[in-house]
């Protein structure tokens, strides 16, 4: 083979875009204003809901905690493992990238499981009135969110695998922690608003 010949080859195209702010950067950030409204949206109604009832509120009495305050400190603990394997990625650790998308795999999973728990031991169904379709619809909705993330961050693990993330081409790694920061903030928003804040009025 000349060296024409070679200077002529097609070469190969890369895996993916480099650098942060890529066209997933971006389309994921418009995702979240679009979620971000609708969470909002869904809170206002609570809040309106309340604003209205010459009642106690919530009509069945406190949320209990048992299941959604360590549900939380899932939450929170993931922010700092999804953290973990962006952060590792960027120095160009798999180890790091792995074991932080693991670890964040298995709380989101965490989450999910005590969610449940939490409507089976709640004394109202989503049938039961104004305040129980809110408070599951509004739960759902992010656990819906949650369990999208967790098939993300298990889509990222297995790109990663083979080969298709590197430390000059990570941006899939920023965007789904972009995403899973997102579902922290609107747990963090849910939670406040339908589990910390009636505990707080009646003290």
């Amino acid at each position: 083979m000349t060296a024409y010949e070679e200077r002529t080859l097609p070469r190969a195209l890369p895996i993916g875009p480099a650098g942060w702010r890529t066209p997933g950067w971006w389309g994921v950030l418009a995702l979240i204003g679009t979620e971000a409204a609708v969470f909002a949206y869904l809170l206002f109604s609570y809040f309106y809901l309340q604003s209205q009832t010459t009642e106690a509120w919530p009509p069945s009495g406190l949320p209990p905690l048992r299941w959604s305050a360590p549900s939380t400190v899932a939450m929170l603990v993931s922010t700092a493992t999804v953290w973990w394997a962006d952060r590792g990625m960027r120095l160009g650790s798999l180890a790091r990238l792995h074991s932080g998308l693991i670890v964040t795999v298995l709380l989101g999973i965490c989450y999910i499981i005590l969610q449940c728990f939490d409507w089976r031991g709640e004394p109202f169904l989503a049938n039961s009135g104004a305040y129980g379709s809110l408070f599951y619809a509004i739960t759902a909705f992010h656990v819906l969110h949650a369990a999208a993330g967790v098939l993300i961050l298990l889509a990222a693990l297995g790109w990663s695998a083979m080969g298709y993330i590197t430390p000059r081409r990570n941006s899939v790694v920023t965007v789904v922690a972009m995403y899973w920061y997102f579902v922290v903030v609107a747990w963090i928003a849910v939670f406040i608003s339908l589990y910390l804040l009636p505990w707080i009025s009646t003290h």
